[in-house]
């Protein structure tokens, strides 16, 4: 199965920057597409555990990091039947002083996660990854 075509139905969006369709199975903690020349390439095994975990309830207090950019989390439903997905948002710094929003969203084996343009808000990236999720749900994906 290839990954790059959902890579690019979400990427064609006005409003989406970057974006990444990783595996979310243990052991299977990869990077399957991404959009090129953007950075969410670097998300790491770690950080799709810590976003996944059945406990994240110190993620909010302290935030997760996304390819190592610290994020703070908005809204969590990743593990809410229906929902399937979180926003966050990206910490300013002097290296990156734009607040990226991103939404991550979980099917059955696949984390998505997307980067919105500068000042895009999350309601104009969550509906796209929550029909991808909604939909690779359905296919049992």
């Amino acid at each position: 199965m290839s990954w790059d075509s959902y890579i690019s139905s979400l990427t064609k969006s006005e409003w989406v920057d970057d974006a990444v369709i990783l595996g979310c199975t243990p052991g299977q903690e990869s990077v399957w597409a991404a959009a090129p020349g953007g950075w969410l390439n670097q998300v790491t095994a770690s950080e799709v555990q810590a976003m996944i975990a059945s406990d994240r309830s110190t993620l909010f207090a302290n935030g997760m990091t996304v390819a190592g950019r610290r994020c703070a989390i908005l809204r969590d439903a990743l593990n809410v039947d229906g929902q399937n997905t979180m926003d966050i948002k990206m910490k300013t710094s002097d290296k990156e002083p734009d607040p990226f929003s991103f939404t991550i969203g979980r099917s059955h084996k696949a984390i998505i996660i997307v980067k919105g343009v500068k000042d895009a808000h999350g309601g104009k990236i969550n509906p796209l990854v929550f029909d991808m999720t909604t939909y690779l749900r359905k296919m049992n994906m």
